[in-house]
């Protein structure tokens, strides 16, 4: 795990969207790779700055601990499962299926979202930067018709569509594991 390659395809990709779909396009489609050596690590910063947050604040140490392994398992989870009903969801769009490229521009478009995250968690003041995770919907429009071959006509709804389930399956798996893991011990 290369941190330094991690935090450049951070920026590049936040600053340069274009030229860094364009290197990505090129990369192999390799699922360990991609969820293991960039989500993981991104996800577990964000996880991190959530226990910070949160045992800085009202939960104690446990339930601080509790928040960021359920922020870890819902992004990462959520992030895959996305991927296999999006990969499942193409054909109604003309697109072709096919997971790993999918699960690759599911994972590089959400950098966005995660590394807004990374800053949101820290303080409930900051929640706003949050928002900056919106950014994501754009890097998945960029990204979509580098990597997957789309009819122009489909491209908008398969975007908002691809949305609706990335937010709908991550926000229910943390509903869910919070409700399991957070909420029960307070």
């Amino acid at each position: 795990m290369d941190f330094k390659q991690i935090w450049e395809r951070v920026k590049q990709i936040i600053t340069s969207p274009n030229t860094e779909w364009d290197k990505i396009v090129l990369e192999a489609n390799d699922q360990n790779q991609i969820i293991i050596n960039y989500a993981v690590p991104l996800a577990a910063l964000g996880a991190i700055t959530a226990f910070i947050g949160k045992a800085a604040g009202d939960l104690s140490v446990y339930q601080g601990f509790m928040v960021a392994i359920v922020y870890l398992l819902s992004m990462i989870a959520g992030l895959y499962v996305s991927a296999v009903v999006i990969s499942e969801l193409a054909p109604a769009f003309e697109i072709n299926k096919d997971f790993g490229v999918t699960l690759k521009l599911i994972v590089y478009s959400s950098t966005a979202a995660l590394a807004s995250a990374v800053i949101a968690h820290l303080h409930p003041g900051l929640s706003f930067i949050g928002l900056f995770g919106l950014y994501s919907v754009y890097l998945f429009w960029v990204g979509l018709p580098k990597l997957l071959t789309v009819p122009e006509d489909k491209r908008i709804g398969f975007v908002m569509v691809a949305a609706l389930v990335i937010l709908s399956i991550t926000f229910v798996l943390n509903f869910i594991l919070q409700s399991i893991f957070v909420s029960a011990n307070i």
